[in-house]
C-alpha cells in the first residue's frame, strides 16, 4: 500500500503578518472579556476579535501551504477565510448595539438571532455554492480565493450591509460627542474607519475595479490596525469616565461638617454622618461616591441626586459599576483618575470592610493610601465611611494612619431611615416564623437549611421554599451551600426577576458556617441585597448573634438598613417605624405569660 499525499506547511513571508494580527486580536479579546465577563459590550468585543482571529487564521494557513497541495484543501481554507470575513459585519452590528450603552432593541430575545441571520445566509453562499468564490487563485502574498462571475452582484450588497454597521458606530459617537465617553468612542471609531474604508477598496471592490480574479489580500493589516486602536482605547480610557457635577445647595446643615482639603476616617453605626458631610461638600464642589449601595437608594436616602455613584456590585454591569474583585484595576484607577483630572474635588469611600474580605485587608490599605496621597496632591477631600467594629484594632490603626483626622460618632441608627428596605433580624431561627410577620415579611421566597417538609409546616404556604443542603433530594428545589455564589444567586435572581416587589427571606445564616466561611457567605448576602434592590424586593435575614464574632456581625449589620433584635420584638414598642415601607411596622406585642 502506498501512503496518501501529505500536507506540508512552511512559514511563508506572507503568513507572518496574519499570524501577528491573530496573536494581537486573540490577546485583546481575552483581555477585554476578562475585565468584565458579564458586560454585554465586553462580550461583543470578544466576538469581534474572534472574527478577526478566524480571518487571520485562514489567511495564515493558506499562505503557509507548500507547493503542490491539493486544490480542494486550498479551496476549503479559502472558504473558511471568507466565512470569517462575513462574520465581521455581524459582530460589528452586535458591538454597535451594545457599546457605549446597550440599546433597548438588542434586549429583545430574538434581536441577537436577527443580527447574525445575514451572516448565516452569507456563510451558506460562500461555503455551499459557487456564487461568491468558485476556486483558488493567488495574490502577492500567496494562495487566495478566486471570485465567481456572479460576484459583482453580491459585492455591493455585502458592502451596504457592512457599512450600515459602521454607520451605527458613527451614530453612537454623534450621540455622545459632547459627553465624557467621546474620546474613547472616537478612538474606536477612528480605527474602524481607517480599517473598513481601505478594506472596501482592496478586499471587497478590488475584483470589480481592476477585473482581477482575487482581492489584494491586505485583510490582516486592517484587523491588526483596528485591534491596535481598540487596545489603545482600552488602555487609555477603559476606566470609567466620571463627569464632575455638584449637587443643589443643601437645605439643612449637616450635623458633622468636615473641612475640605483633608482626609477623614468616619467611624459610626450606619452611614448618615459620613454621607451627610459628603453631601454638604458636594453642594459646592464635585464629588464621587464609591459604595456598595445601589445608586437609586443612595439618592433617596442621602440626597445624592446628581453626584456620580460608583456602585460596587457583582450582579450588575451597566452604568457606573465596578466588580468587588477589581480593586487593584478598575476601582483604584477610576478613583485616581477622577482626583487627578478634577483637582479640589471630594471622594467618599464606603464599604471598605466588604472589599477587605474579598481582596484582603492589605490590598484595601494600599488602595486607601494611594487614594489619600493623590487627594493630597490634588487638594481633594477623601471621606472613608467605616462601621464601628467592622475592622480589627490593628487594622483600624493602619486606616487611621492613612487619614488626617478621625471622627468617631457614638450614636445609634435613627429608628426611621428614608428608603430603608432590608432588615437584619438577630434572632434564633426557631423564632423566625413568628417574627417575620411582625417586621412585614408577608410572602415570597424563603431559603432555609431546614428540611422543606418541616419548613412548610412552620411557614405555611406564604413562601416558596428553597432548601440549602449538601444532600439534595429529587424534585425539591435545592441550593448547595458551597455553590451559593452560583446556585443561590441564580435562585434569588430568577425569583426576583419574575416576582418584583416580593419578599426574600434567608433564615438561619449561622447554619451556613457549617459549610462555608465569611468569604463565601458575605458576598452571597451582598449579592442577594443587590438583586433584591434592583427588582424592588425586600430582603429579610435571620442570624443567631451568638454564632458570629462581633466583627462578622458588625459587617453583616452594615449591609442592612435596619437591625431588629429579639428584645425589640418582645420589649417595649418602638418609637417609630423601622423602615420606610408602609407595611414594615413592628407592632407592640405583650410579653407572653
Amino acid at each position: 500500500m502506498t501512503a496518501g499525499p501529505s500536507i506540508a506547511f512552511v512559514l511563508a513571508p506572507g503568513a507572518i503578518l496574519p499570524i501577528a494580527a491573530l496573536l494581537v486580536s486573540a490577546f485583546l479579546g481575552a483581555y477585554v472579556f476578562g475585565v468584565n465577563p458579564r458586560g454585554s459590550a465586553n462580550r461583543s468585543v470578544l466576538l469581534v476579535m474572534l472574527a478577526f482571529v478566524l480571518w487571520d487564521l485562514g489567511e495564515s494557513v493558506q499562505r503557509s501551504f507548500a507547493t503542490g497541495v491539493s486544490p480542494d484543501v486550498l479551496l476549503f481554507w479559502a472558504r473558511f477565510t471568507w466565512v470569517a470575513i462575513a462574520l465581521v459585519p455581524a459582530t460589528l452590528y452586535h458591538l454597535a448595539l451594545t457599546y457605549p450603552t446597550k440599546s433597548d432593541w438588542i434586549r429583545r430575545p430574538w434581536a441577537v438571532a436577527l443580527v447574525y441571520a445575514p451572516f448565516v445566509a452569507w456563510a451558506y453562499l460562500i461555503s455551499m455554492t459557487g456564487l461568491i468564490i468558485d476556486g483558488v487563485s493567488s495574490n502577492a502574498f500567496g494562495p487566495s480565493a478566486h471570485v465567481a462571475p456572479t460576484y459583482p452582484y453580491f459585492a455591493p450588497v455585502f458592502g451596504l450591509w457592512m457599512f450600515f454597521g459602521v454607520a451605527l458606530f458613527v451614530r453612537s459617537y454623534w450621540r455622545v460627542r459632547k459627553g465624557p465617553s467621546r474620546r474613547m468612542l472616537g478612538v474606536v471609531l477612528g480605527g474602524l474607519l481607517l480599517g473598513t474604508v481601505p478594506a472596501a477598496v482592496t478586499e471587497l471592490l478590488w475584483p470589480l475595479l481592476t477585473a482581477s480574479d482575487t482581492r489584494v489580500g491586505l485583510g490582516s493589516v486592517y484587523t491588526l490596525m483596528w485591534s491596535i486602536f481598540i487596545a489603545y482605547a482600552v488602555a487609555r480610557y477603559r476606566y470609567l469616565v466620571i463627569e464632575p457635577v455638584t449637587e443643589v445647595q443643601v437645605t439643612r446643615a449637616p450635623r458633622h461638617r468636615l473641612e475640605p482639603g483633608l482626609n477623614y476616617l468616619v467611624l459610626e453605626n450606619g452611614r448618615s454622618a459620613a454621607m451627610g458631610a459628603f453631601r454638604d461638600i458636594v453642594s459646592a464642589t464635585p464629588g464621587l461616591c464609591v459604595t456598595g449601595l445601589p445608586p437609586s437608594r443612595v439618592a433617596v436616602r442621602f440626597g445624592l441626586e446628581r453626584t456620580p455613584i460608583l456602585w460596587i456590585t457583582a450582579v450588575a454591569n451597566e452604568g457606573r459599576t465596578v466588580r468587588p474583585n477589581a480593586l487593584d484595576f478598575e476601582l483604584v484607577h477610576t478613583v485616581m483618575k477622577f482626583l487627578r483630572e478634577n483637582p479640589g474635588t471630594a471622594v467618599l469611600l464606603d464599604d471598605l470592610d466588604y472589599l477587605a474580605i474579598l481582596a484582603g485587608f492589605e490590598a484595601v490599605a494600599r488602595f486607601l493610601k494611594r487614594v489619600t496621597n493623590q487627594a493630597s496632591a490634588s487638594k481633594g477631600t477623601v471621606i472613608v465611611a467605616a462601621g464601628v467594629g467592622t475592622f480589627l484594632p490593628d487594622q483600624l490603626a493602619l486606616l487611621r494612619g492613612s487619614t488626617d483626622r478621625v471622627l468617631e460618632i457614638q450614636e445609634a441608627i435613627a429608628p426611621s431611615t428614608p428608603g430603608a428596605e432590608h432588615v437584619l433580624m438577630t434572632i434564633n431561627s426557631q423564632d423566625a416564623p413568628v417574627a417575620l410577620p411582625l417586621v412585614g415579611a408577608r410572602r415570597g421566597l424563603l431559603l432555609t437549611t431546614e428540611h422543606p417538609a418541616k419548613a412548610r409546616l412552620r411557614y405555611g404556604d406564604r413562601f416558596e421554599i428553597v432548601w440549602v443542603t449538601d444532600q439534595p433530594e429529587p424534585g425539591v428545589p435545592c441550593v448547595r451551600p458551597k455553590a451559593l455564589d452560583t446556585e443561590g444567586r441564580r435562585a434569588i435572581g430568577n425569583y426576583a426577576a419574575a416576582h418584583a416587589g416580593m419578599d426574600i427571606v434567608l433564615v438561619g445564616l449561622e447554619q451556613l458556617a457549617l459549610y462555608v466561611d465569611l468569604r463565601s457567605w458575605l458576598p452571597f448576602v451582598k449579592d442577594a441585597l443587590d438583586i433584591a434592590s434592583i427588582h424592588g424586593c425586600r430582603l429579610f435575614l435571620t442570624v443567631a448573634p451568638e454564632a458570629l464574632s462581633p466583627q462578622e456581625l458588625a459587617m453583616l449589620a452594615r449591609r442592612f438598613d435596619t437591625s431588629v433584635s429579639q428584645s425589640m420584638l418582645k420589649g417595649s414598642p418602638p418609637s417609630g417605624p423601622t423602615t420606610a415601607a408602609p407595611e414594615n411596622r413592628i407592632p407592640y406585642r405583650e410579653p407572653s405569660a
